[in-house]
């Protein structure tokens, strides 16, 4: 399945999450059936973390690493996003690995107890 992402939203630009949601959901239900899911990030010109964390962040927490890296593949992304794809990927394996001590992390690292 071919899934490109400006044909989800209104213009080629991905800021909030709540434009990733319903994408996500898309994928959700194509990697359910084991499907092949290509994202294609073409002629897309700004992206945020937040909206890369609701489109792609969310599915580590529904599926292994293992899988996603089996089923779900990326295409036409800028050579600019790639870090930020990179950052949300890193994060969110680290986030749904061990959850709780993520935030103590965090918590810890900010001075927010």
């Amino acid at each position: 399945m071919d899934i490109t992402i400006k044909n989800y939203l209104k213009g080629n630009t991905a800021l909030a999450p709540s434009k990733g949601y319903p994408i996500h959901d898309v994928i959700k239900e194509a990697l359910d059936k084991r499907e092949l899911v290509y994202l294609d990030f073409k002629e897309m010109e700004l992206m945020t973390t937040a909206f890369l964390n609701a489109l792609i962040g969310k599915l580590y927490s529904e599926f292994t690493s293992e899988y996603l890296n089996t089923y779900l593949k990326i295409k036409y992304i800028s050579p600019s996003d790639v870090p930020l794809l990179k950052k949300v990927i890193d994060t969110a394996k680290l986030y749904f690995s061990d959850p709780q001590t993520f935030d103590d992390y965090m918590k810890k690292t900010f001075n927010d107890e």
